[in-house]
Parts: C-alpha cells; structure tokens; sequence
C-alpha cells in the first residue's frame, strides 16, 4: 500500500449517449505514523444530494498517477455539439518572461 493517495472528486457525464466519469483532483492524503491518514484539500468538494435526498459531501482517495493516466475534467461540448466559437488552436509562446 502506498503512504500518499490523490483526493478526487468524480464526476459524469454523457458523451453520445455513453457514461463517461472525469476526475478532479482536490488535494492529497498522507499516511500517519500512527496509522490513520492526514487529508489536506486544496479545494472544497461541491455537496450534492444522496440517494435518500440529503445533502452529502463526498470523495475517492486513489493512488497518485501520472496526470495523462487520470481523465481530467474538461468542459464538455455545448448542446448541439457546437464549440461556441472557441478556437483550441491557441498559439503560446515557449518562454514567459
């Protein structure tokens, strides 16, 4: 078992019809000498409504992985499957100064 685990918060949505789940990273877990975990979130999880109704916050502690392992959360097309006129084809320069 590993001594560091990546908080997420999971997420679904639908693609064409297919289920698809996007993870959010919010913060990291670490085990404790005394054997419990010490949890530091870097974002607050949104509470959503359980099955019963109620209120409930919630997240996945998962092992760490290499960010192009993990899906991202990425907007999501709009209805229509139009882009809103954005353009992906953004030019950025090598160097900030």
């Amino acid at each position: 078992m590993t001594d560091r685990m990546d908080a997420v918060m999971a997420r679904e949505y639908e693609v064409n019809g297919e289920k698809k789940t996007a993870f959010t990273k919010i913060g990291v877990a670490f085990a404790t000498r005394s054997g419990g975990w010490q949890i530091r979130l870097e974002a607050t999880p949104a509470p959503r409504l359980g099955r019963d109704g109620q209120p409930e916050l919630s997240f996945l502690l998962m092992p760490p992985r290499q960010d192009n392992q993990r899906q991202q959360s990425r907007p999501q097309p709009a209805p229509g499957g139009g882009d809103g006129g954005m353009d992906d084809n953004i030019p950025f320069a090598p160097e900030w100064r």
